[in-house]
């Protein structure tokens, strides 16, 4: 018995160690000078070769992997204008990739324990936001690679700006939505509370909108109708008789600026730049001819495409794409489309009972996957995995 309990108690650090450096992947104990750590990668990999090593069908998917992945790093390597920045995107890609294959096999086998990890993340995110919010900012910075804020932005929990934070909230709500799990509302409640209270990421409550606009179109129903219609009024009821805009709160004075004059949003810096992110990303890709362009040539080509136009104002010099979908298509080319397409039958299968759902999460997934998501973020993979579960085993659990 002594020995089960053991085996038992190593077998669930297996699954905490992968679990919470894929749910935390801007926690590091050690800093590699980038935003994202490769922790989550690392973790997800060892976890591949202990758990599975005995299974013949895994051995071959893992050799055609690293076959395939080898290949691909020789071929980008040489192609690439900047290494590291190859190096970068190969481990996002094998990120993108091993991460919803892993993940998949922790709920099919221990789902009730990933369960109670969301929901232990969940309760940190506030708890740490909370005390940053009302405390110290830097809170246990300690443990990221930068923190990055200001008297007008919100916190940013345990990720290095509230923007980041906000976008976990979001990713985690849709694995909360996904699976079927007991009370989740009230952990959905705790994470919205994190997006405008603690966050107050302008990106995350963009995300939120867009989902109620693809609500809209896909579900809309007469109660949903004159709910929304309530929600709208007690909305301008507040900022005008509160004057929200006046306060030094940047979403609030992002908010401020759609409503006077939708147009003046692009102005904003950060969504100026992440706007341009997204737009030369795909211009790169036509302009190229869908082919793949060089790794690391990206800042050359958005700097010489700037001075063509007068609508995105901020030359950048890094080669990193703020955009999931713009860092597929600018780097693999056409060959990318293959990743929102896979993602697409994905989310049908999972919800090809409800034709409504199908539309409104391939919509809603793929537009805010053209955002500053970065291809190593594993909570992409994590929802992948949810919805594969959802299809296949949902039924039989109930946590």
């Amino acid at each position: 018995m002594f020995n089960s309990a053991l085996k038992f108690k190593k077998y669930n650090l297996r699954y905490v160690i992968v679990i919470l450096f894929s749910f935390f992947p801007y926690v590091t104990p050690y800093s590699f000078g980038s935003d994202i750590q490769p922790w989550s990668f690392l973790s997800v990999s060892i976890f591949s070769l202990v758990v599975f090593y005995k299974n013949i069908k895994f051995k071959l998917s893992l050799a055609f992997l690293f076959i395939l992945s080898a290949y691909s790093l020789l071929l980008l390597l040489l192609i690439a204008v900047d290494i590291l920045s190859a190096v970068r995107s190969i481990l996002g890609y094998l990120t993108m990739s091993l991460v919803p294959f892993v993940f998949y096999y922790i709920l099919k086998t221990n789902y009730n324990f990933f369960v109670k990890l969301l929901k232990f993340t969940t309760i940190i995110y506030f708890l740490v936001g909370v005390i940053q919010l009302l405390f110290n900012k830097t809170f246990l910075s300690f443990l990221l690679n930068r923190i990055s804020g200001g008297d007008s932005r919100g916190v940013a929990s345990l990720t290095v700006e509230p923007t980041f934070y906000g976008i976990i909230c979001i990713f985690l709500i849709l694995i909360f939505l996904t699976l079927d799990i007991k009370n989740k509302y009230k952990y959905i409640y705790l994470l919205l509370i994190q997006i405008f209270l603690l966050s107050q990421s302008s990106m995350a409550i963009l995300f939120l909108i867009i989902y109620i606009f693809y609500y809209f179109i896909f579900k809309l129903n007469i109660k949903i109708l004159f709910l929304s219609f309530f929600g709208f009024f007690i909305i301008y009821f507040f900022w005008f008789f509160l004057d929200l805009s006046s306060y030094n709160i940047r979403v609030f004075q992002i908010l401020g600026q759609l409503i006077e004059n939708p147009s003046n949003i692009i102005i904003d810096g950060s969504v100026n730049e992440r706007a341009a992110a997204i737009y030369f990303s795909i211009s790169g890709f036509f302009d190229n001819y869908m082919l793949p362009n060089p790794i690391g040539s990206y800042s050359v080509y958005q700097n010489q495409e700037l001075l063509k136009q007068e609508t995105f104002l901020y030359p950048t010099s890094s080669n990193r794409i703020a955009s999931y979908y713009g860092s597929i298509l600018f780097e693999l080319g056409v060959i990318g489309i293959v990743i929102p397409v896979v993602y697409s039958i994905i989310i049908y299968k999972a919800y090809r009972k409800n034709i409504r759902d199908v539309f409104l999460y391939i919509f809603f997934i793929n537009t805010i996957l053209f955002s500053a998501i970065q291809l190593s973020f594993p909570l992409v993979g994590i929802y992948m995995a949810a919805l594969l579960y959802k299809e296949n085993y949902e039924t039989s659990n109930n946590s």
